[in-house]
């Protein structure tokens, strides 16, 4: 068991555009995001946005302003605007936090030892179910990779912590604090 500090937990959201055309929603629908326009000194308003108005749907936080809509993507989204891939598996949860869905499949396919045996999208998001194994053989790894967002529609909690958690060391598994140890030695 490590005892190294944990990566900080992601942030598995993107802004899309209100329904209304007004403003954005982020893909969780926990927060609006509405523009704000100044007044002009000829008694107007601001032909562009002044400032960004976000306001947490759950009532859980004060609503909070920012000058540029880049700032809340990268306060609220994932850094840089990328929401990151997830490794789930049907009884483990999230296993591995990657920045792409490239980078993901290439993890998981090092956790099986195999190369891809079949691949198959889930409808309803960006959620696909990979089949690991050597042909001829009937052991094989089966997980999601699916995109963080889009994590929670299909069971999975996106901020869970990963089994597999630090990006310097892929191979290296954390206890969660909820596993027992039937869990830890499956």
């Amino acid at each position: 068991m490590t005892t190294r500090a944990l990566p900080p937990v992601i942030k598995p959201r993107t802004l899309r555009r209100a329904h209304d055309g007004y403003g954005y929603v982020t893909t969780d629908d926990r927060y609006t995001v509405t523009p704000a326009y100044a007044p002009t000194l000829q008694q107007g308003s601001a032909s562009r946005p002044t400032d960004w108005i976000v306001k947490d749907r759950t009532g859980a936080e004060k609503p909070r302003s920012y000058g540029l809509l880049s700032l809340v993507r990268e306060y609220l989204c994932a850094p840089g605007g990328k929401v990151p891939w997830l490794v789930c598996g049907m009884d483990e949860g999230v296993i591995r936090v990657e920045p792409s869905m490239r980078a993901a499949v290439a993890w998981a396919g090092s956790l099986a030892c195999a190369p891809v045996r079949e691949r198959h999208h889930i409808p309803g998001g960006d959620c696909y179910d990979y089949v690991f194994g050597h042909p001829g053989e009937d052991d094989n790894t089966s997980v999601f990779i699916v995109r963080a967002d889009a994590a929670h529609r299909h069971g999975f909690d996106p901020v869970q912590q990963p089994q597999y958690p630090f990006p310097d060391a892929p191979s290296e598994r954390v206890r969660r604090p909820d596993e027992t140890d039937e869990d830890w030695y499956r």
